[in-house]
């Protein structure tokens, strides 16, 4: 029962250390990526619940990257939740009632689609952002970055019209372009499901 005990207080050191080395850095990360302080700070403290939870410590070989990779994890798992707002909602005015109004609300969320085509374990991973990241590389900007603002980091179109000045049948006809790269990109790993 001591050595049990002791463990336990070597597992609470390294865990107060790193809280002490990472903790500001992942609210941080977590607050650049969430506006609402008391959300992101939930949001962070998610993060920490989770590493809590690892059976062996010892098994993580860079914290850093566990930890903002779980962080990362977290604030995709909020915007998913987050989403309620109907299609119809973000449609301009008189495109309502087409009869290709399905496709167009399933090729404009990314997420929705890797929920349902991509393993959730490799979606967690690390190399499923880095890929996630190099084939956001190969769009044109404007595309990219309306689906960065977007599906990341949950701009609605009508504050990136007011900010851009471009029309909202532009902004989802790039988001929806990026959605279908993706979708196309990702489609190897959905094989593995």
């Amino acid at each position: 029962m001591e050595l049990n005990l002791a463990q336990e207080g070597q597992r609470n050191t390294k865990i107060s250390g790193w809280f002490a080395q990472y903790g500001k850095r992942v609210l941080a990360f977590v607050r650049s990526r969430i506006n609402d302080m008391e959300t992101a700070e939930d949001v962070a403290q998610d993060v920490w619940l989770q590493l809590t939870r690892q059976n062996d410590l010892d098994a993580i070989e860079q914290v850093g990257s566990w930890l903002f990779t779980a962080a990362r994890n977290r604030v995709t798992d909020y915007y998913r939740k987050k989403k309620t707002i109907p299609f119809s909602h973000l449609t301009p005015a008189g495109t309502e009632g087409d009869d290709d109004d399905g496709d167009a609300t399933e090729e404009l969320f990314f997420d929705t689609w890797v929920e349902h085509n991509l393993p959730d374990a490799w979606v967690e991973s690390q190399e499923f952002w880095d890929e996630l990241h190099r084939a956001l590389e190969q769009l044109p900007a404007e595309q990219r970055d309306v689906f960065v603002a977007h599906e990341l980091y949950d701009i609605p179109f009508k504050q990136m019209v007011e900010e851009t000045g471009l029309s909202v049948n532009t902004l989802l006809a790039r988001k929806r372009y990026a959605v279908l790269h993706l979708r196309k990109y990702f489609a190897n790993w959905a094989a593995f499901d």
